[in-house]
């Protein structure tokens, strides 16, 4: 009998863990496989497959994000043909881990039951947000959640022990130093923990040497995995090109036409107000806290606060830019459950939200590819000729699965049809696929018609030589924009017969 009390224990503890795992799953069962989720994640696929040949980031492969993100697809490219699985099946993990960050932190403001209802809600709102696949913020999201889940546990031992403070900052920060090196925008939640740290030691009437001495460790270990790929790099001779990538260029990036911004504030506004409705009615309704839990409140509040200033602080680009605030959100949405409207509430945003993300993934099928389309694309590319072919306006992914022929150092397309990356990419747009066309690749990859965002400078080079030297040889028709395939007429053009010099 005792032996069976166990194993029941044992599995009402790891109950809650498996389920979160199946939903992650459910949850993303659409996207799995499919090589056309975002473009984003398919071109770190194929930098990190570069990184894996001997080709580094911001010199060969030139882009803006952390050197960490692509050692970290470099990784799941070690997969081989299972890479995009890999990767994905990455990503559902690193959800599901977040939401359990999300269970725990909750647990310590909420019952149970609220606190695994909203590492529900953080599982299933990435979805509404471009979130279903490998976007940087799924991985990075579950760093920043340790860290803040490492100082919620120690929070009332920080107060009363300096080495406790010292210690578990430094954990902290380092965290977070290595959630920069996914993505930059890490560093706002990552300065508010900091900031936090100090408030916390003049709080405790710590001595002001001990202070400057614990300041120097936190922000050595929030800076070291930054700072050892800047040493890296400045030993082989690029410390400008590090520096201009990661630092600089971001600066010299032009702002989105007044119209598309408004829409995209409008749809990040949309996507975040049901969690953040949640956070306001907890404010509302009459929850009874202890002291305990009312500290660690406040400081979730001001962590929530800081993650959806860093949100606004940049130009909304695209969904996705959202994906940080639903880790703090879901957890102020826990104490809900307490109440009967709130427990209500969150029942009904779990299964809007739910019902609506579906949706998302399922029109995105639609809209964006899958995998017929994607070997569509590999066969309209492969089947004629054996020369190299650039992608202006596509899926980055064709670069990672067909023989690769190095064009130019930047490979991801928006640097060149954006008219926003115009003066922000190290390169000119007009001068480089001008050097790409005098190469004469066999295919071509665009969209058509052109994007409101595009720069039409550029395109109209591009096309003056394509309706002249190319032809269409695949169409993928979308409802708004097909994805056209050209080949170049000499490569279509039938090879002479061995035996034809002899019959003239």
């Amino acid at each position: 009998m005792p032996q069976s009390n166990n194993v029941l224990s044992l599995l009402k503890h790891i109950l809650p863990y498996l389920f979160l795992l199946v939903l992650a799953l459910l949850l993303r069962w659409q996207t799995l496989g499919n090589p056309m989720v975002e473009v984003d994640e398919q071109f770190y696929l194929f930098a990190g497959g570069r990184l894996l040949d001997g080709d580094l980031p911001f010199v060969d492969v030139w882009d803006r994000k952390p050197f960490g993100l692509f050692l970290l697809y470099a990784f799941f490219h070690l997969f081989g043909s299972y890479r995009i699985w890999a990767y994905q099946i990455g990503a559902l993990l690193s959800l599901w881990g977040t939401a359990l960050l999300v269970r725990r932190m909750a647990a310590t403001i909420a019952p149970a039951k609220g606190a695994f209802a909203a590492a529900a809600l953080y599982e299933i709102w990435p979805n509404l947000a471009g979130g279903e696949g490998g976007q940087s913020p799924i991985f990075y999201n579950f760093l920043t959640a340790s860290a803040i889940a490492l100082l919620l546990t120690y929070l009332p031992r920080m107060v009363k022990s300096s080495t406790v403070r010292r210690n578990t900052g430094c954990a902290a920060m380092l965290l977070f130093g290595l959630a920069i090196q996914i993505k930059y925008t890490a560093i706002f939640e990552g300065c508010f923990v900091g900031l936090y740290l100090l408030w916390s030691s003049w709080k405790s009437r710590t001595p002001l040497r001990t202070i400057a001495q614990d300041t120097a460790l936190w922000i050595s270990a929030a800076i070291l995995p930054t700072l050892s790929v800047f040493l890296f790099y400045w030993s082989i001779g690029h410390a400008t090109d590090w520096w201009y990538a990661n630092i600089t260029s971001i600066f010299h990036r032009g702002a989105l036409p007044h119209k598309e911004t408004l829409f995209l504030i409008l749809k990040i506004l949309i996507i975040i107000a049901p969690l953040f409705f949640c956070w306001l009615l907890r404010t509302r309704l009459k929850i009874v806290f202890s002291d305990t839990q009312k500290n660690k409140i406040h400081f979730l509040d001001a962590w929530t606060g800081t993650s959806l200033a860093g949100v606004a602080v940049f130009s909304p680009w695209y969904n996705h830019y959202a994906l940080p605030v639903f880790v703090p959100l879901a957890v102020q949405a826990a104490p809900l459950w307490g109440n009967r409207i709130g427990r209500g509430v969150m029942l009904m945003v779990a299964a809007v939200g739910t019902l609506q993300g579906q949706l998302i993934l399922w029109k995105h099928q639609v809209s964006k590819g899958n995998k017929t389309v994607f070997s569509e694309l590999e066969q309209a590319i492969g089947s004629t000729g054996k020369g190299c072919f650039f992608i202006y306006d596509g899926p980055t992914l064709l670069y990672d699965t067909l023989p690769y022929c190095k064009l130019s150092t930047h490979q991801f397309p928006s640097h060149f049809y954006f008219q926003s990356e115009v003066n922000a990419t190290g390169m000119n747009p007009l001068s480089e696929i001008q050097s790409i066309l005098a190469k004469k690749p066999d295919h071509i990859v665009t969209q058509e018609p052109a994007s409101p965002i595009e720069n039409m400078v550029v395109r109209n080079a591009l096309y003056a030589t394509l309706n002249r030297d190319y032809t269409p040889t695949y169409t993928w028709t979308r409802k708004h924009r097909s994805i056209v395939v050209y080949t170049r007429k000499a490569a279509l053009s039938p090879l002479p017969h061995p035996d034809a010099a002899l019959t003239r």
